[in-house]
């Protein structure tokens, strides 16, 4: 998995765990997503696995849509129809930016002096592209930028041998050969380009269970 979209996952859980537990009975938590008009699809997804499919209840996150929609509703009464309409954002969103941001500075910094960590990240799948962009802009230096470039091309190229192997192995020509590690090469592209899935676990259990 790319390093930070574990980290970004953690993140989210860590996040939507605290504010169920805590947050969603605090008014200046309840403001801050008032603001936002509430949570972004993502978040709020997770929101609900927690409450209506994890503990099969729905008096929680009703509560806390009431205690929110008690202060969108008033804005909304003030909002003039000359004004713009505007949005914080999502305060999980929020959180996991700038969780993501400190964590790409860190692993430049352990790149730089953990020589372990380098060279299993020289090895390691690369991350995918949406990090790769969020790490190269932290990136100070020309070397920072060539690792971070070679890691992620040699990557990229050897997935893209596999890719052909597994689309070779599809024509009836070769179909008898064994498949081997090219067969899920695919499902490789597609994190490496949109980011990997959280982990299989249901986000109804706390980070902490694990």
């Amino acid at each position: 998995m790319c390093p930070l979209c574990r980290v970004a996952h953690k993140a989210d859980r860590e996040y939507i765990w605290h504010f169920f537990d805590e947050g969603a009975n605090e008014g200046e938590a309840i403001d801050v997503v008032q603001r936002a008009y509430g949570f972004c699809r993502e978040h709020v997804d997770m929101l609900c696995r927690i409450e209506i499919e994890g503990m099969q209840s729905t008096l929680g996150i009703s509560t806390m849509f009431a205690d929110t929609f008690a202060g969108i509703v008033s804005n909304l009464h003030s909002l003039a129809p000359r004004a713009e309409f505007q949005r914080a954002p999502c305060p999980a969103c929020a959180n996991r930016d700038e969780c993501m941001s400190a964590n790409a500075q860190y692993l430049l910094d352990e790149l730089a002096t953990n020589p372990g960590l380098r060279e299993r990240f020289e090895a390691s799948p690369g991350v995918c592209f949406a990090h790769f962009e969020l790490v190269r802009s932290f990136a100070q230096t020309t070397e920072e930028r060539e690792l971070l470039d070679r890691v992620q091309r040699d990557a990229a190229s050897r997935l893209l041998t596999d890719l052909k192997e597994h689309v070779r192995k599809h024509d009836h020509r070769f179909r008898h050969e064994p498949k081997g590690a090219e067969r899920d090469s695919w499902r490789r592209a597609v994190y490496m380009t949109a980011g990997w899935p959280p982990p299989s676990e249901s986000a109804g259990e706390p980070e902490a269970h694990r």
